[in-house]
């Protein structure tokens, strides 16, 4: 979906997953409370989705966001954090040296 939308994006990525399940854009409605045709329109691009009902149709989906913008999102340890802003504290030519050590010293742990 080159150059695509963020409302094209949504909206393609509903149907695709309603159709998934074997559901009509009705069945869709009534899981996630929807009003009458909204299901429709969100696939058409004839209205914006609010957050609380986009979270609504995820739900009824059975999916979360990870999986609708098919994005892997991990949480860091507070050393993991601790030693990201260290980094980012230092000087470019400092964060490039330190990086390279890290992978090098990877690399030997392997």
């Amino acid at each position: 979906m080159e150059n695509a939308s963020l409302r094209e994006y949504i909206g393609k990525r509903i149907r695709h997953l309603r159709l998934e399940k074997g559901w009509t854009q009705d069945e869709l409605e009534e899981k996630a409370n929807l009003g009458m045709n909204y299901a429709y329109k969100i696939e058409q691009l004839a209205t914006n989705i609010k957050i609380d009902t986009f979270e609504r149709i995820l739900e009824a989906l059975e999916t979360d966001i990870e999986h609708f913008f098919d994005i892997n999102i991990k949480e860091n340890s507070p050393e993991i954090s601790l030693l990201l802003d260290s980094l980012f504290e230092l000087p470019k030519d400092k964060q490039e040296k330190s990086i390279k050590a890290f992978q090098s010293l990877l690399e030997q742990m392997k």
